[in-house]
């Protein structure tokens, strides 16, 4: 028998389970995919129940068929915002609204202009964002109060499903730190800013470190039954538990959407409104994230779009036949809005630059620099006082995978990057729960297999991109401008 712990991360695609044993070596995975609606455009939805069907065919697979396998505990992850409200029963009330919904975009200004953003910095340590819980909760008191009227509970995606598994109802300072109910820098819930909203702070429940025990698995497969489960983390939070991010490590990943992450041992209010101050998933410790909303899913979008049923190998290969620069060519990656560093949820992507000469690589190249100039613009506004200083630079998730990609951001930041093989998220939460059964902390031993190195011949293709990449954004603003109004 092997004594192993379980990780489960509520993604944007689908739930992924993964099992490790006490070293961290991955010996079991499943995935179980579930669609997302489009109500209208800049919506995005998904079903709850999905996640529970998701849930069952993952824990049947890893857990039933594998009595060799002793769980010692169960740790959670998932989309960071997206957010559930239920009724006192914890059942969902309505479809769950994503992380990447755009509907309360008319909030965020009104509650800047009611309140101020320096008490509203005071508060929660973050200027308001549409993606953030508690503005949801402000529109379907306005457009849905017959629903409104309902809510008992509130919860993100993990917390539901922790719901679900333990009977337990609540959240971890990570998550929490992103429904714009949390005092951030005391990691506890701001009962008086709540009471200004007329909004319950008894909705989300209690509030935990990641680490902490919240209660027993009574769901699911025998073998589960009685096992502890931690509060766990945030997406984000749990993939730099996966990946060893520790206090002067500058973690950068390209997955769904492009993240930067800067790990604080103190409170400290970053340069720009853009950039959130979160609780990290390690005790007494902060963390600084710059997210642009569509890194990978750019790519994604291109493969469907433009070149259907290729592989991502078979993009970059093609990319890679193209000269730094895309001869000429920009890509700005606003697919679906953006937060970091622009904060303009009305932004449009688009190619600029286009000639009879580009060719379908073109675009392709230049979809790749395109998110590494969004995240190169995300990095100068958060290292505005020069107070971000890597030691060390870590590059993950899926597009890191790609040697050309790696190699693109690297020579457009011009520092060597660690690329490390992404754990995910669920071996992150996974990790968390084993820390917490066997009393330790030690951090997880991630092993960089690669090092994305500038190339020298690049470096000045990719300043001058850069910078028309910058002066682009200053032409087209006035161009949302008059298709917001």
């Amino acid at each position: 028998m092997t004594n192993v712990f379980l990780g489960i991360d509520v993604g944007t695609q689908g739930l992924k389970g993964v099992v490790i044993d006490e070293t961290g070596s991955v010996l079991a995975t499943e995935t179980a995919e579930y669609p997302t609606a489009t109500p209208k455009p800049g919506w995005s939805e998904q079903s709850p129940e999905d996640w529970r069907r998701a849930l069952d065919r993952v824990l049947a697979a890893l857990v039933e068929g594998r009595p060799d396998f002793t769980f010692r505990g169960v740790g959670l992850t998932g989309q960071m915002h997206t957010t559930v409200v239920c009724d006192d029963q914890g059942r969902p009330l309505r479809s769950a609204i994503l992380w990447s919904d755009q509907r309360t975009a008319p909030y965020v200004d009104a509650i800047q202009e009611t309140y101020g953003l320096d008490t509203l910095l005071g508060i929660t340590g973050n200027q308001p964002l549409t993606n953030f819980t508690l503005l949801r909760l402000l529109w379907m008191r306005d457009h849905q109060p017959e629903l409104y009227r309902d809510i008992r509970r509130v919860a993100v995606a993990k917390d539901w499903l922790r719901f679900i598994l333990t009977g337990s109802w609540g959240s971890d300072v990570t998550d929490a730190s992103g429904t714009y109910a949390l005092d951030v820098r005391r990691r506890t819930w701001a009962k008086d800013w709540l009471e200004q909203l007329n909004i319950p702070a008894a909705w989300w429940g209690s509030v935990a470190e990641s680490h902490e025990i919240v209660g027993t698995v009574h769901y699911g497969p025998a073998g589960l039954q009685g096992v502890p489960l931690v509060a766990g983390a945030g997406d984000q939070e749990a993939s730099a538990v996966g990946t060893g991010l520790g206090p002067g490590d500058l973690g950068l990943s390209l997955g769904t959407s492009g993240v930067l992450f800067w790990v604080l041992t103190q409170y400290q209010l970053p340069p720009h409104p853009s950039i959130h101050a979160f609780c990290h998933a390690e005790t007494g410790q902060w963390h600084w994230m710059s997210v642009t909303q569509a890194a990978a899913l750019s790519l994604r979008w291109f493969r469907d779009q433009l070149d259907p049923g290729a592989t991502y190998q078979a993009i970059n290969e093609e990319a890679a036949t193209v000269e730094a620069g895309s001869d000429g060519l920009l890509y700005w990656p606003y697919l679906n809005g953006e937060r970091a560093p622009i904060l303009r949820p009305e932004a449009r992507g688009g190619f600029l630059g286009l000639t009879l000469t580009h060719r379908r690589a073109h675009l392709a190249r230049a979809v790749l620099e395109g998110v590494a100039y969004s995240l190169k613009h995300s990095f100068v506004i958060m290292n505005e006082t020069g107070g971000v200083n890597p030691r060390r630079w870590v590059m993950t998730g899926g597009g890191a995978k790609s040697a050309l990609w790696g190699d693109i951001v690297a020579s457009v930041f011009n520092p060597p990057g660690e690329l490390a093989p992404d754990p995910g998220a669920a071996v992150g939460a996974a990790w968390l729960a084993r820390n917490a059964v066997l009393n330790q902390s030690d951090r997880y031993p991630l092993t960089v297999h690669a090092v994305a190195t500038p190339r020298l011949e690049w470096l000045a293709t990719y300043e001058d991109g850069f910078a028309g990449y910058l002066k682009g954004i200053e032409q087209m603003i006035p161009l949302w401008e008059r298709t917001k109004a």
